[in-house]
This record gives structure tokens, C-alpha cells and sequence, in this order.
């Protein structure tokens, strides 16, 4: 890769690390419930977050563990760091996405899929049929989350690109940075 591509890259780092932020705003003031084209999908904050330093601030913090981690998360973005990854839940139904994000990439370093569900009749006799019908569920299950965050990264973008973001999106998520006490 060119020095060029890798500084442009590093360049746009900031407008994913937003968006990170912004969803975890979204899901703290909606309750983890979002509706969008009557789709409801809950979003969970896992157990791993971590927030960079943006600019000549390379610093990070990592805040993991079981329970609330808001107070912690709260001080970094209070310092000016923006959520750089994050474990997040997808749950629609009764079937559970988990996946790692990387906001300042914007890329999935791991996902977990929900448990396959029964074959029919004919993948169960024949193995070929059984691996070609559980490997088509599972790239149903990979567009499936995808297209979930496609979503809501549309949706931020209108947003941000928008006179909304500095008249009442900026207001709200810089409320929230201080309510995580």
C-alpha cells in the first residue's frame, strides 16, 4: 500500500469512530430498541469497548467487564476520545448476532451467528445437501447483521451530513457523554 492510500485512511478514521459513537448513543437512549421500516431489532453494548485519541492523541482506553460500563466509557469520551471498537448484540426475535466492530476501519473482526436451525428432509439424508443448506443459512446470517449496520450507518451519515447533526444530534449524544457519570 501507498504512504498516500494510508494517510487518507487515517484521515477518515475520525467519520467511523463517529458513527461507533453515535450508535452507542442510540442505543443508550432508545433502551437498545431500534425500529427502522418496521423492523425491530434490540442492540446490546457488550463487555469490550475501546476509545482512541483522535489527531496527534494516539492514546487508548479499554474498558471490559461484566456489568455496567458507562461510567468508564463516559470518562474517555469526556477526554476526547471517540469509541474505536466494540462488541455489540444484535438480537431480532429469538435469533442473537454477537459481533466486534472496528468504528475507525468500519469492519466486522468477528461475528457470531445465531445457532442454525433445523434441516429439511433431504439435507438430512444427503451431506453434500446438508453442508450447501447450512452454508446458505449462514450467509443469510452474515447479510442478515450486515445489513443491519448498512442501516444505521445510512441513517448516521443523513445525519451527520445534515443540519440536524449541529442543531440537535450533536447537543443530545454531548448531554448524553455527561450523564455517563
Amino acid at each position: 500500500m501507498t504512504e498516500d492510500f494510508l494517510a487518507v485512511v487515517e484521515g477518515k478514521r475520525f467519520l467511523g469512530r463517529e458513527f461507533l459513537t453515535w450508535l452507542v448513543h442510540t442505543i443508550e437512549d432508545g433502551g437498545g430498541r431500534i425500529t427502522r421500516d418496521a423492523d425491530v431489532i434490540e442492540l446490546q453494548l457488550g463487555d469490550r469497548v475501546v476509545l482512541a485519541g483522535t489527531g496527534a492523541d494516539k492514546s487508548r482506553l479499554t474498558v471490559a467487564g461484566s456489568g455496567d460500563l458507562r461510567a468508564e466509557i463516559g470518562v474517555g469520551l469526556r477526554r476526547g476520545k471517540l469509541l474505536d471498537h466494540a462488541k455489540i448484540a444484535i438480537v431480532r426475535g429469538e435469533r442473537r448476532w454477537e459481533l466486534s466492530l472496528d468504528g475507525g476501519m468500519l469492519t466486522y473482526d468477528s461475528l457470531r451467528c445465531p445457532q442454525l436451525g433445523d434441516r429439511d428432509r433431504g439435507a438430512q439424508e444427503d451431506p453434500r445437501a446438508g453442508f450447501e443448506n447450512d452454508l446458505f443459512l449462514r450467509l443469510a446470517d452474515l447479510e442478515d447483521a450486515i445489513d443491519v449496520f448498512d442501516r444505521l450507518f445510512a441513517e448516521f451519515c443523513r445525519v451527520r451530513g445534515s443540519s440536524a447533526w449541529s442543531r440537535s444530534t450533536l447537543p443530545a449524544v454531548r448531554a448524553w457523554i455527561e450523564s455517563l457519570a
